[in-house]
């Protein structure tokens, strides 16, 4: 571990204790962590200068030889990354609640991060007691009885989610018979979109993949713009139930 003087001392066990201290309470305030090390002049990369006919550079493309490559690091240091919501995303999950949608969100951030961003958002309560409802992927895989998880009243979290935790849980919310509509920009998301019954791709972040695979492509990247598209298009369903209602009056009235 190399310290504020530039010296390098053992990571003893009360150094990774107060790391880890360190990265729950920054994860705890929605901080999105980056942890730095670095290895010193490892002999096979003295001269490296990145042309291609130097031997590192072989070692390099090799995913064989990264586990040795990168061991016996030096630990540097962490930096603590926000990235805000917007300002409309808490009145916009508000309106889904009142709407009867429910919210899920699934994610690879840190559990804590996550947690500390669902609370801002308003998916949980400050308050609010949501450890049954907080879960991450590998967590929500080993449960007997998923389905009866993802019943649950109320926003659901789902943090460090893996692509495959993303189509598990979409195909089991189809099979308990909800409507399913899936947001996502990259590619590993591409499989979750197809398989929802409305997949929505980011038009300003997301792959062009993740575009392919969706229904329906956000222009502004804003989910306040999909709770606007939900009430248009229970407007729309609800007047074309009504026209259709009047038209068949006036045609039974004709008959009469």
């Amino acid at each position: 571990m190399q310290l504020m003087d530039g010296s390098v001392v053992e990571l003893d066990h009360n150094s990774k204790d107060l790391i880890l201290k360190s990265l729950i309470d920054m994860s705890s305030k929605a901080l999105r962590v980056l942890g730095f090390a670095y290895k010193d002049n490892p002999p096979q990369f003295e001269t490296y200068n990145g042309h291609e006919d130097h031997p590192g550079h072989a070692l390099l493309l090799d995913p064989a030889n990264y586990p040795s490559i990168e061991s016996n690091l030096i630990f540097a240091g962490m930096a603590g990354i926000r990235d805000p919501p917007r300002p409309e995303v808490h009145q916009a999950i508000e309106d889904c609640r009142e709407a009867g949608i429910r919210v899920m969100v699934i994610t690879g951030d840190n559990k804590n991060t996550a947690e500390a961003i669902c609370r801002e958002i308003g998916v949980f309560g400050y308050n609010e007691d949501f450890n049954s409802r907080s879960l991450t992927g590998k967590e929500f895989m080993e449960l007997r009885d998923p389905k009866s998880h993802l019943r649950q009243n109320g926003g659901l979290l789902f943090s460090r989610a893996e692509p495959r935790h993303k189509q598990e849980i979409v195909r089991l919310l189809k099979e308990d018979g909800e409507v399913v509509a899936m947001t996502g920009d990259g590619v590993n998301d591409a499989p979750a979109l197809k398989l929802a019954d409305i997949g929505i791709a980011m038009g300003i972040t997301g792959t062009e993949v993740a575009k392919e695979a969706s229904d329906m492509v956000l222009a502004d990247d804003n989910f306040s713009t999909i709770v606007a598209a939900v009430g248009e298009g229970r407007s729309i369903y609800n007047n074309m139930k009504a026209f259709i209602r009047q038209r068949y009056n006036e045609e039974t009235t004709q008959e009469k």
